[in-house]
């Protein structure tokens, strides 16, 4: 690939670059490599990070003309010796994503003096250093001229920082609700919608034993399982209210339903999971977490599990609590998920329970509660939301903020 060289800058090209850079320009890349891997362009994909971390490190230890797809599928992705770069096409698409969200870190001011291109198809970074080049550094007759127009480049680079400074301080900042929805809405792979599908009982004449009476036992030849076959009230809407924020920021995505999901479609893409109980991947994703979900003793339950910490739980009752009583219900949001990619969960206890979680992320008068009590980095961090919503009929209340805790 052939790169223009802009004056003032030095530019290393890893294809002619055989041996290790020096120890100076090579810890003012790594310091620049930290500091986009904590960007916001990078700080909802773990793999993202891992992968340019990787070919940056071997690039600059004098290895880059040996990174190839399959190294990186080993190294980077945890895939076998028997790995084939024809079937699997996970390293390429994730190459993809690198180069959009270093563009996206630039576009957001992140500076430095030093650049770091992924070329379009290579996995050899290309890092620009700002600075004199190799004959100024040597001394000659172009070296005063050379030095001016480096401190001449530095103060107007100074210039600019300042009046992007003070743009930037009087530029309104993103609302709660796109900064929630941020990390889902830039993704070059749809993102994953999971409904809960739970095991229903149909009668096989429902003439005879409806209504039900108390004191009858319905034999088992007359009910049906029907497995991965209904969805939930509360994951249905949740569904729709999440499609509606992901069609808004023209996100592409994909719904599916109970057992279909798998763990391997979490380590495909980003995923908004529904509903509790019924989704197995919500109780396992949240097991080592703060607050989870638990059936020990009586009922259903949300527990914190903090020392003193409390619990709450709903009637057990079905279908759904009755009418004025409390619902609860769980919100998870894992930026850096044990499947590699960002997961937010909408769970309750009940399907009125999903219900109500999937109000507080869907408009912005319950969300902002969260916003306004938060730490002010909050949505570059983890969080888990306990609601709160008053069950009228077969309808949730407002849903409350009861407790909550980022990290």
């Amino acid at each position: 690939m052939r790169v223009t060289k802009p004056s003032g800058d030095r530019v290393i090209d890893p294809a002619h670059m055989p041996e290790p850079l020096p120890d100076v320009a090579s810890e003012r890349i790594r310091a620049h490599l930290d500091e986009i891997l904590r960007s916001e362009a990078f700080a909802g994909s773990r793999r993202s990070q891992e992968f340019l971390r990787y070919v940056v490190d071997e690039t600059l230890a004098g290895r880059g003309a040996a990174i190839k797809e399959r190294n990186i599928a080993l190294d980077v992705f945890g895939r076998s010796n028997d790995f084939d770069s024809q079937k699997e096409s996970i390293v390429r698409v994730k190459a993809v994503e690198v180069r959009r969200r270093l563009a996206h870190a630039y576009e957001s001011a992140v500076a430095g003096g030093v650049r770091i291109e992924l070329p379009a198809g290579a996995y050899q970074p290309v890092f620009r250093v700002a600075g004199p080049g190799p004959n100024a550094a040597r001394g000659g007759p172009g070296a005063s001229r050379s030095r001016i127009r480096l401190w001449t480049t530095f103060a107007l680079a100074l210039l600019a920082l300042a009046a992007a400074a003070a743009i930037l301080a009087h530029r309104r900042a993103p609302a709660p609700m796109e900064q929630l929805w941020e990390v889902f809405a830039h993704q070059d792979r749809p993102v994953l919608i999971s409904l809960p599908a739970p095991t229903v009982l149909e009668l096989e004449h429902q003439e005879k034993w409806l209504p039900l009476r108390p004191d009858e036992i319905i034999p088992a030849n007359e009910l049906r399982a029907k497995l991965n076959y209904y969805a939930g009230v509360g994951a249905a809407m949740g569904a729709a209210r999440f499609a509606e924020q992901l069609a808004l920021r023209r996100q592409a995505f994909n719904v599916k339903f109970g057992s279909d999901v798998t763990f391997a479609d979490l380590e495909q893409s980003p995923a908004l999971l529904l509903g509790a109980f019924t989704s197995v991947w919500t109780i396992e994703m949240t097991r080592q977490l703060r607050f989870r979900f638990d059936t020990e003793g009586a009922g259903r339950r949300i527990v914190d599990t903090f020392p003193g910490g409390r619990l709450w739980q709903e009637t057990d009752q079905l279908p759904e609590p009755p009418p004025n009583e409390d619902g609860y219900a769980l919100i998870t949001r894992i930026l850096n998920s044990d499947a590699g990619h960002p997961i937010l969960m909408a769970a309750g206890i009940s399907a009125l329970g999903t219900q109500a979680a999937v109000e507080f992320l869907t408009r912005e008068l319950y969300f902002d509660t969260f916003a306004r009590v938060a730490p002010a980095d909050w949505a570059r961090k983890n969080f888990q939301i306990v609601i709160r919503s008053r069950i009228h009929g077969h309808s949730a209340g407002r849903p409350t903020m009861i407790a909550w805790y980022v990290w």
